[in-house]
């Protein structure tokens, strides 16, 4: 699916893709997407690429570890493409507004599946969960609490075997 730089003509290149990635380096790719990628030159090598990309993934809640279909819809793609290589070995100072929307690629080739990849992680909540009325797994008993109610008493971890237990002595909450 890479694209020749030189294909790429001087008023641009819009292109529709729809495939299928590996999102996650599990070894298959799983996760079927579609996108629509603009590729506009700005001389020396350099591209202005923007777009839109969409999939539905398979996650796992943090909660409950239930997998659920999870959409991703039109996550959006600005940044600057440039030749691995092109900026430079500089010291080290801080990264500008610019370097932070900035994608490489190699060779006289540009691959779009590993920034559309890169895209779709992005929109992938940090802690997914499949409801936010997920009650999760009991740390007791490990039952799932949407499942069932397994009368367990979570005093019961706070004994001996709660390392923080210690602390309810020492810290005294504040009276208002």
């Amino acid at each position: 699916m890479a694209f020749k730089i030189n294909d790429i003509p001087p008023e641009g290149l819009t292109v529709k893709l729809v495939d299928k990635l590996d999102l996650f380096d599990e070894g298959t790719a799983t996760t079927p997407f579609t996108a629509t990628v603009n590729f506009k030159p700005e001389g020396a090598g350099i591209f202005h690429v923007n777009g839109t990309v969409e999939a539905t993934t398979e996650l796992e809640c943090s909660r409950c570890l239930e997998r659920f279909s999870f959409p991703i819809k039109e996550a959006a793609m600005d940044f600057e493409l440039v030749p691995e290589g092109s900026l430079g070995q500089a010291a080290e100072h801080e990264l500008g507004r610019g370097e932070l929307d900035t994608e490489f690629y190699r060779g006289d080739e540009i691959e779009p599946k590993e920034f559309i990849r890169e895209q779709l992680l992005l929109g992938i909540p940090m802690v997914p969960v499949h409801n936010p009325d997920c009650k999760g797994l009991c740390p007791v008993c490990g039952a799932d609490r949407n499942e069932t109610t397994c009368g367990c008493r979570i005093e019961a971890i706070e004994g001996g075997t709660n390392p923080f237990a210690v602390l309810k002595k020492i810290i005294k909450p504040e009276k208002e």
